[in-house]
């Protein structure tokens, strides 16, 4: 059986289609009132929201017992599918706006490079489907917005990327805590400091698939945060979770930020300087004819 893997043609596929969607989307919203635009990728995002509920009456959520917890907030794309929606009623622009871009553009780009939950799945069954349309909108929408000026981002902000990120990843270990301290998943609250269990965001440390990681993002995590201190996990590798990702947050995020805001600063930093040439040049020529 023909399934999704990363470089086949079903991977290509979903990426064009993607692709052709940000494109249809942009084409059709630019011809319309700001206002209406931004009623259209509301509810774009409200559909995603719903979907990320209703997927519990299909295989293979009605299988698992309990698949109700995967329409929970266990990772950073789920988090975004929850909140961006009501973010979005939100007319004024504010700091929550410029991370719904960074975070929209960042997790639904890295889920459509490495489709996690749709590797290795037959290519047209529900739940493929349906991951690929979750993170095609988380991308497509506050992308679109920011091409339409609707809401776009700010350079000046960059500061609250970082904190927004920990918030997020902040909601994920709650959640996972409630779920442990319930008895839903694990063997207690203990069980969540191992890496390697229910961690797609790296919530709890570097996950063990991701091991190369660890070379990258520890020399900027403070040894006190990866200190097991209670011996924990007996001698396995320990990160506090959440905080140990302060210093990868602003090292890694400050940067990618400006990186994917740069075409919109530098345009709006373009029109003001032609704004200031015309200006001068009018100086200029009343003064001449003067």
């Amino acid at each position: 059986m023909d399934l999704v893997k990363v470089g086949n043609s079903f991977y290509f596929m979903y990426i064009g289609c993607a692709a052709a969607w940000v494109l249809l989307l942009f084409l059709i919203l630019r011809k319309v009132p700001k206002t209406a635009a931004h009623a259209v990728l509301t509810v774009l995002l409200f559909c995603n929201f719903a979907l990320h509920f209703i997927k519990q009456a299909f295989p293979p959520y009605t299988e698992d017992p309990n698949g109700i917890i995967r329409s929970g907030l266990q990772n950073l794309c789920a988090v975004s599918t929850v909140f961006f929606p009501f973010i979005y009623l939100i007319r004024k622009q504010n700091i929550l706006h410029d991370f719904v871009y960074f975070m929209g553009v960042c997790g639904g780009l890295a889920a459509l490079v490495y489709p996690t939950e749709a590797l290795n799945m037959p290519p047209f069954v529900f739940d493929t489907i349906r991951f690929y349309i979750c993170h095609t909108l988380l991308l497509s929408v506050p992308f679109v917005a920011a091409l339409l000026g609707i809401y776009r981002p700010r350079l000046r902000r960059f500061w609250a990327i970082p904190l927004m990120f920990l918030v997020w990843e902040g909601i994920i270990c709650l959640y996972e805590f409630c779920l442990a301290g319930a008895g839903i998943v694990g063997d207690g609250i203990a069980s969540l400091f191992d890496p390697g269990f229910r961690n797609s965001s790296f919530t709890f440390g570097v996950r063990p698939d991701f091991a190369w990681a660890s070379a990258i993002l520890d020399p900027f995590v403070p040894k006190f945060l990866r200190t097991d201190y209670f011996n924990v996990r007996g001698g396995q590798p320990f990160y506090f979770p959440v905080l140990w990702l302060t210093g990868p947050a602003i090292v890694i995020l400050i940067p990618l930020y400006t990186v994917l805001t740069s075409p919109f600063w530098l345009y709006a930093l373009g029109k003001r300087m032609r704004r200031r040439r015309a200006l001068l040049k009018r100086i200029r020529s009343e003064l001449a004819s003067e």
